[in-house]
């Protein structure tokens, strides 16, 4: 989202100086016969836009926000101005009427207007039946045919829209006035999805933020060297043009974005399906064992044996527990959220408690993550298990290359130097070499215990 907000701001500031130079320097004018370039255009612009609208629309229908439909009904006006007025004079090399040039500024400060509207709405709910589409798209189609028809049909009462023959003429000042309410619209509509991008992290508005920046830049263009003729290319349109490319780049941003939380929702319940196995087959099982193995001692059996099978057991199920939960966490948690909720399941059975300084943000791949949770977990088990400690202490601190997660204690400890340790401390060091960290263990007996990964 930093990224999309610098790219915006470059865009404002570029904008904002490209038109001032074009603005001041008369040897900067920039137009030029280009029909094939122009044709082009105004395709771009309704497939972009009816793009857009189509899939706000489709946000609708998942959400109900009364802000979303009345976006995706301006856009849609925006497509359908430019498909029946501007484009036909485009891909058929025709001059623009006058009634063609009125329609198309005053469907286009309607669309302006409703999504300038949207941008500042508060994300109100509504519902996703029938009624409100057909209220909302209704009454936007009723005022642009009221307003569109005369138009059509007294095409001779509308005043001249651009007088003069030259690529750069004399716009009417009516054209002026439509022009610098469309830029202050889009201007307006870029601050308000600016805020709402900054306040809900929601990409898409990012992206309609630079679009509107682009537009309202555009229109200003327009104010300076208005557009003439169908088949001649402006800076004005030049503009237009990334608006409406900014628009498909946030529709197509969208849509990956789609398929990745419908991939991710597919890949967690399959997650969750296979937990409940393990839980319902293997833990069971492992249960059967374990009680079966209390009646060998109770038949007299040697100790030592049942002993070693119960450390065996007693493994088995902390593993199969580490794995339900593994498999039951989503993988968008936040790394802190799920390190907190191991280490407490991990100290509680057996009666501990774990002090928590984790430090936010931090990402890591998948295979890095789970490797990290499940040290974590198998540390914070072995203090509670066997250092005789009350409390542990658990933390995560970013480094210069990496991350540090440590679990200490102050129990009884052991003596390093014994041959004859722990499974956990094999696996967690086995964990640590395959991401390419370093698992460091620092005991003494009655010195506690400290156990840090550095990766």
């Amino acid at each position: 989202m930093l990224r999309l907000r610098r790219l915006a701001v470059g865009c404002a500031l570029g904008s904002a100086g490209a038109t001032t130079a074009i603005a001041l320097v008369a040897r900067l004018d920039f137009a030029y016969r280009a029909p094939g370039l122009h044709v082009a255009l105004e395709t771009t612009a309704t497939i972009a836009a009816s793009a857009a609208a189509f899939l706000i629309l489709g946000r609708f229908w998942r959400t109900g926000f009364l802000d979303e439909l009345v976006l995706a009904a301006g856009l849609s006006l925006l497509a359908l101005s430019n498909l029946v007025f501007a484009a036909p004079p485009a891909v058929f090399d025709l001059q623009s009427g006058r009634a063609s040039v009125w329609a198309t500024l005053f469907t286009g400060v309607l669309s302006a207007l409703f999504i300038c509207v949207a941008s500042l709405l508060p994300q109100r709910k509504l519902g996703t039946g029938r009624r409100w589409p057909i209220v909302v798209f209704g009454s936007m189609m009723v005022v642009a045919v009221a307003g569109t028809v005369p138009m059509a049909v007294r095409p001779s009462l509308l005043p001249h829209d651009i007088t003069g023959t030259l690529p750069a003429g004399a716009a009417h000042p009516t054209v002026n006035a439509f022009q610098v309410a469309l830029a202050l619209l889009y201007i307006l509509a870029a601050y308000g999805f600016a805020r709402r991008s900054r306040l809900t992290a929601d990409e898409l508005s990012g992206w309609l933020c630079i679009a509107c920046i682009l537009a309202g830049a555009s229109r200003v263009n327009y104010y300076f060297h208005p557009s003439v003729h169908s088949n001649w290319v402006y800076t004005g349109d030049v503009f237009r043009l990334g608006s409406y490319l900014a628009l498909l780049l946030g529709a197509a941003r969208e849509i990956a974005s789609y398929w990745t939380s419908v991939v991710a929702a597919a890949s967690f319940e399959e997650r969750r399906r296979l937990a409940r196995d393990v839980h319902d087959g293997l833990a069971q099982e492992i249960a059967f064992l374990a009680r079966n193995v209390r009646l060998l001692r109770e038949q007299g059996a040697e100790p030592e044996l049942v002993e070693r099978i119960m450390r065996g057991v007693a493994r088995a199920q902390e593993e199969s527990r580490r794995v339900v939960g593994a498999l039951r966490s989503k993988t968008d948690e936040p790394l802190e959220q799920a390190l907190a909720e191991a280490a407490l399941d991990a100290a509680r059975r057996h009666g501990a408690a774990v002090d928590m300084e984790l430090a936010s943000g931090i990402l890591l791949s998948p295979r890095q993550r789970e490797a990290v949770v499940r040290i974590a977990s198998e540390a914070v088990a072995n203090a509670a298990q066997h250092s005789g400690a009350e409390t542990l202490r658990l933390y995560l601190e970013r480094r210069d290359a990496g991350i540090r997660l440590g679990v200490s204690d102050d129990g009884r400890g052991f003596d390093e130097e014994e041959p004859k340790r722990g499974f956990g401390l094999v696996t967690m060091k086995d964990r640590a070499e395959a991401l390419g960290g370093k698992l460091k263990v620092d005991s003494r007996r009655g010195a506690g215990t400290k156990v840090e990964l550095d990766l």
